[in-house]
């Protein structure tokens, strides 16, 4: 039969045939070998004789089969009685199309009855000196003839090949790799880093390039307190095509995957079916989209907002974890007269745009001190508030990159209020200030100077008052020039 194909998948059938000479009953029995060629030194591999072989005819092509002991339960089952035909005598013949599809169904549908009812092997690299390795090849010997399950838990081996004793396949131990990536909502461009405000959804994409015998895929993603998972939003299994566009087909939540989120060492899992992996090949990619949203929790600027995310398969193997980075940052609000000295009693809010435009809504901390960005709820339930300027200074928190505007709404007494926003840019890096004592020093914080205007005059004032005192000292000097004039004409 012609298997090439199966080369891909994590398993193989292997017929292993004695040599075509005559055989004599007091004779011992001849054994075999498998060799696999191109093994991983990660690899563990494992056979699984389902089928004696009592007799067999090389010229004529004629093989007789029995069942092995260990798989008697296995082969009276209705699913491998959709493959084989056991006939009275307990002679077993293969009955189902001899194409790769099926016969690969056949080998996973054995495997994971193994694994569930707990058959051991016959023989497996695990247990010392039953697998000899010799640079990439390993060699299973001395086994009994028969139909054998080659099992590896690092992918597909290469193919389904009858060779008589000895029978050699090639393992295509390729690893699946991922590629993790975030939304910067500015662009629209996936990446490896984001800007984002505290409460906005932040977007993320998972790329898993398939290799043949995919099996066991699950994606892992581990969130801490900074993100606050949603929801997986959409799962595509992208073909590539010799030429034009790829196809893209939509992965059904519930027959092709699974998103679970009780888990112990992440923050949800996305569990491929079965089937799902069957169908996958080399050159396949699977597509995760994600939504997760940045909380109070998140770190401001320094080294951001890490997410991670990886995939295991197989048995027992993973891939390297892969790492998203997002940012966001804060303000220093400094409020202060023409002298830089710190003054209290002015009230902001903030704009994204210099006239008109909307609020960016923030709400006060647990602190009583820091204000933070709002979420979208807490916009929508009206619990947004203005910001207060205390001891000359304010921290607003949770900004994505962009240009913002602050309207002033309140002056401190005394002083004049701003007649227009004053406008800030974020542009990954905090607007902090710096201060020396009450005086505001040095910094890029959002910096707002109020003057104060002159004292106008008021009747029955300070303001009438003096021209009172000076016309009062004219009329004085006056008199004195007066009388000492006439003291001297009389004398």
């Amino acid at each position: 039969m012609k298997l090439q194909k199966i080369a891909s998948l994590v398993l193989a059938i292997i017929m292993i045939l004695s040599l075509g000479v005559t055989a004599f009953a007091d004779e011992t029995p001849e054994t075999g070998s498998i060799t696999i060629n191109g093994v991983s030194t990660e690899g563990v591999y494992a056979i699984y004789r389902l089928l004696d072989l009592e007799s067999y005819d090389t010229t004529a092509g004629a093989y007789s089969y029995k069942v092995n002991s260990a798989w008697t339960a296995f082969f009276e089952t209705e699913e491998a009685l959709k493959y084989v035909a056991i006939d009275d005598a307990g002679y077993v013949t293969w009955k189902a199309a001899e194409d790769d599809s099926t016969v690969a169904t056949f080998a996973k549908g054995a495997l994971s009855y193994a694994q569930k009812k707990e058959i051991a092997p016959v023989k497996s690299s695990e247990n010392e000196g039953e697998f000899v390795v010799t640079g990439t090849t390993g060699v299973f010997s001395g086994l009994e003839l028969g139909y054998y399950l080659v099992d590896s838990n690092v992918g597909a081996l290469c193919g389904l090949t009858t060779t008589n004793p000895n029978a050699s396949i090639n393992a295509k131990n390729a690893k699946p790799t991922m590629d993790k990536q975030v939304l910067e909502d500015s662009t629209n461009q996936w990446g490896d880093t984001n800007t984002a405000d505290i409460g906005q959804t932040v977007y993320f994409r998972v790329t898993i390039n398939v290799h043949e015998g995919a099996q066991n895929y699950i994606l892992h993603d581990l969130m801490l307190d900074d993100f606050s998972f949603i929801k997986v939003s959409k799962v595509e299994k992208v073909i590539p095509q010799a030429s034009g566009d790829p196809i893209v087909e939509n992965a059904v939540e519930g027959e092709d995957y699974t998103v679970v989120t009780e888990t112990e060492n992440c923050t949800f899992e996305v569990v491929f079916d079965k089937e799902f992996c069957d169908e996958l090949d080399t050159n396949n990619k699977v597509v995760v989209y994600y939504e997760a949203m940045l909380t109070r929790n998140a770190t401001i600027a320094g080294e951001g907002n890490p997410n991670e995310a990886w995939l295991s398969f197989g048995e027992t193997l993973t891939t390297t974890h892969d790492y998203t980075t997002t940012y966001t940052y804060g303000i220093d609000i400094v409020k202060t007269d023409s002298q830089n000295t710190l003054i209290d009693g002015a009230v902001f809010r903030i704009y994204d745009a210099a006239d008109g435009g909307n609020e960016v809504g923030v709400v006060l901390m647990e602190d009583g001190v820091t204000y933070r960005r709002a979420r979208e709820d807490e916009v929508a339930e009206g619990k947004t508030v203005p910001i207060v300027v205390t001891d000359g200074q304010v921290r607003v928190i949770g900004f994505d990159n962009g240009e913002y505007y602050l309207e002033e709404v309140e002056a401190p007494d005394g002083y004049n209020k701003l007649t227009a926003r004053q406008k800030f840019v974020i542009s990954d890096k905090n607007l902090d200030a710096t201060f020396n004592g009450d005086v505001f020093s040095t910094g890029s914080g959002v910096h707002v100077v109020n003057k104060t205007g002159s004292m106008l005059p008021e009747t029955g004032g300070m303001g009438t008052t003096i021209f009172y005192v000076a016309g009062g000292l004219l009329v004085a000097s006056a008199i004195v020039v007066l009388v000492s004039k006439k003291r001297m004409s009389s004398k």
